[in-house]
């Protein structure tokens, strides 16, 4: 089964491509720049019978080297981005699709997002031994 954790690592694994620093820590503690910040956000998940659907938003923050000047900086990062986030996201055995894709630039910072939807097999962790005959007694 996929988590959100391993979600979160693919990211990264994808963004390790880049050579700058991922940041783990809230951004209000202060940060090296270059460096990226994800989150993963609306969040869902519906249980069927034997399956479940997920879906995230994977949002991703890139703070240029300058807090000034940045503007062919973040363009350059856009297209990467737009690059590594192409269609599809290997996570663990499975390609999930990346939809939306989409990006801004706010106060210096690009901001870069995109959905996730997949179903996933419920995990069935009882050992139970499976019926090989079956005997039958008509009264």
């Amino acid at each position: 089964m996929i988590t959100l954790k391993d979600i979160r690592i693919a990211v990264n694994q994808q963004l390790a491509k880049t050579g700058i620093g991922i940041n783990s820590r809230d951004v209000q503690e202060g940060f090296d720049r270059p460096s990226f910040f994800v989150q993963l956000t609306n969040n869902t998940r519906s249980g069927y019978e034997e399956q479940v659907y997920r879906s995230a938003t994977v949002q991703i923050y890139y703070f240029p080297s300058d807090r000034y000047e940045f503007a062919i900086e973040v363009l350059n990062m856009q297209e990467t981005l737009e690059e590594l986030f192409d269609l599809k996201l290997a996570v663990k055995d499975r390609l999930l699709n990346v939809d939306e894709f989409s990006s801004s630039i706010g106060d210096g910072v690009l901001n870069c997002q995109f959905d996730l939807e997949f179903y996933d097999g419920k995990i069935d962790d009882e050992d139970v031994e499976l019926m090989e005959e079956l005997h039958i007694s008509r009264e």
